[in-house]
């Protein structure tokens, strides 16, 4: 279970803030990616909020103690904090938009907080952490180090569930949003370079009405007590 002395439901994840893994360049995607979500946050809210995931939770949830502390890394509408939290997990979310975490916390009631990924500080906290299409949204230079600071958040085999989507490169949208695609093997290893052991992985087509052709690349994962190498520093 969680250390009982991390802050419990508080809307409060202790985050830093380390910008050395990022370019001005990727900076500035990463900041227009955060825009477009403030901007068309009712639409995202509209369009996400109804997706059924029910099979993704059936996979994860699982690999919890009963009444586990879950952090959704990313959490957006807020679809699934609330049905972590009806099923009895202590949940609590963070978003890099301020209009999505107070959606997110009007629709589940859980705590939300305005944060990054990649700057969480908490250590040994959350039993699971659900880093749901979130992660894209990093540029790919900063995906171990953030996905190590997620797995210091865990507990000793702690659970993280992540997806990404599958393809080639990275790229700016003419909307504003930055993504980075990945091959399979390619976020196999970045997961496993970041100190997590990988339980299970597929592929799947996406869940959202009206939206075909965009695959996704799922992990299961638990957090190693003596992992190291994941270029977290103090």
């Amino acid at each position: 279970m969680a250390n009982k002395g991390c802050l419990l439901m508080q809307s409060n994840v202790t985050f830093v803030t380390d910008r050395k893994h990022v370019s001005p360049i990727f900076h500035n995607m990463v900041s227009s990616t955060d825009r477009y979500y403030d901007e068309h946050a009712v639409k995202y809210y509209e369009r996400t909020v109804v997706a059924d995931m029910s099979h993704l939770y059936d996979r994860f949830l699982p690999m919890l103690p009963t009444g586990g502390r879950i952090l959704d890394a990313g959490c957006g509408s807020g679809r699934d904090l609330r049905v972590f939290s009806e099923r009895g997990f202590r949940a609590e979310g963070i978003d890099a938009s301020l209009a999505l975490a107070e959606m997110a916390r009007a629709y589940s009631g859980a705590p939300c907080a305005v944060g990054r990924i990649e700057d969480v500080a908490e250590e040994g906290c959350f039993d699971g952490i659900w880093a749901c299409a979130s992660l894209l949204h990093l540029p790919k230079a900063t995906l171990v180090p953030a996905l190590g600071r997620l797995r210091r958040a865990l507990v000793p085999g702690g659970a993280i569930y992540a997806s990404v989507q599958e393809g080639e490169g990275e790229q700016l949208m003419g909307d504003g949003r930055y993504f980075a695609f990945y091959r399979p093997e390619e976020f196999l290893a970045a997961v496993e370079r970041a100190g997590f052991s990988v339980e299970n992985s597929w592929i799947s087509d996406d869940v959202l009405q009206g939206r075909t052709g965009t695959r996704w690349i799922n992990v299961l994962a638990t957090s190693s007590a003596a992992a190291s190498g994941d270029g977290v520093s103090d």
